[in-house]
């Protein structure tokens, strides 16, 4: 753009905006991909012949360069918005959302500018002299300003993912893809979960924990016991969304918090689990062995804290494992218990 070649002309000037054009795609297809979903490339190859055809026609029959940069920031502005809108609707994270404010800036500038070339008229200017015209310098520092936010929006985007990635990292255990205990105490702590045991909403408590499992790590390898462990955390997966909280505690024992749920309702989940984990098969490595579980259930009392409600339902664990393992204890209180036993017998090898 810096040299000018009049003989060149128009294949010049609409290469020259087709590259602009093309890297404002690419960049709206980057945001897009974001979030897994890409809209169709032919939208976006139509808009690029579309723009190229009208800066032909702009700089040929009309020779104006003013109504070149026109249609180029129009189709800009254009692809921009698509992408920002449609990005805008599954904004989730902070680095979605300065992205999302950064691509909106560049737009809204652009539109801006689109308006302003309609609104004001301009000296009949050459093409060469359009280029070191205010017009032509405005056009040069709008592209270096969006370039320049746009670079600071990426670069806070990737530290907000890095961060997001590490405190994912932290607060996840590796083999199950469940929370860890520091992941839980973090969930527990936040805003959302620390005004439940005040609020009318019941939540339900299961304490987990897989029955002689020092010894299915003992017949059968530490790397058996590790898809043990990954497969009894898959059973709680399903139960865990935005609302339902899921933890490995440690070694072979799990946590799952469940808002909403009653304490006959929360046993019927654990006895679910519990059962499903007994239906397991274990071909190759033990087709004749199936393992069983133990649960201790309750419900949050109104007002209160989530530690008390675990420290119970841990108790009523270890009580389900006094009674023989592979049932499921409940209660709302040390004194009001139900017990539960599965029909299924435990095997290990």
């Amino acid at each position: 753009m810096l040299v000018q070649a009049s003989e060149l002309s128009p294949y010049k000037q609409a290469v020259e905006d087709a590259f602009i054009l093309c890297g404002v795609i690419l960049a709206c297809r980057a945001l897009q991909s974001r979030r897994c979903r890409q809209t169709s490339s032919y939208i976006d190859i139509a808009v690029l012949l579309a723009s190229t055809a009208m800066v032909i026609v702009s700089i040929v029959l009309f020779a104006s360069a003013k109504l070149e940069t026109f249609f180029v920031q129009a189709s800009c502005a254009l692809v921009i918005w698509r992408a920002t809108i449609s990005f805008a609707r599954q904004v989730a994270t902070t680095s979605d959302k300065v992205l999302t404010a950064a691509f909106l800036f560049i737009a809204l500038v652009l539109t801006g500018q689109c308006v302003l070339y309609v609104a004001v008229p301009t000296p009949p200017f050459a093409l060469g002299e359009w280029r070191v015209s205010i017009w032509g310098t405005l056009v040069q520092y709008t592209g270096l300003l969006g370039s320049i936010v746009l670079t600071f929006a990426v670069l806070i985007a990737t530290n907000y993912d890095a961060i997001e990635k590490y405190r994912h990292q932290a607060h996840t255990d590796a083999l199950t893809g469940l929370l860890n205990r520091q992941g839980l105490d973090s969930r527990l702590a936040s805003v959302s979960w620390h005004s439940f045991p005040d609020a009318a909403t019941p939540i339900g408590v299961i304490m987990a924990d897989i029955d002689n499992f020092k010894r299915i790590n003992d017949i059968f390898g530490h790397a058996f016991g590790d898809m043990v462990l990954a497969r009894f955390g898959a059973l709680l997966r399903p139960e865990a969304d935005a609302k339902i909280c899921a933890a490995r505690m440690g070694g072979e024992e799990f946590l799952l918090l469940l808002p909403g749920e009653n304490l006959e309702s929360a046993a019927a989940i654990a006895d679910e689990i519990r059962e499903s984990f007994i239906a397991q098969r274990w071909t190759p490595h033990a087709p004749n062995s199936c393992f069983t579980a133990s649960m201790g259930v309750t419900v949050v009392q109104a007002g209160e804290s989530f530690a008390s409600a675990i420290k119970r339902a841990d108790d009523f664990l270890y009580e389900a494992k006094r009674r023989g393992r592979n049932c499921t204890v409940s209660g709302d209180s040390p004194r009001n218990t139900a017990h539960r036993l599965s029909k299924s017998g435990s095997k290990v090898g």
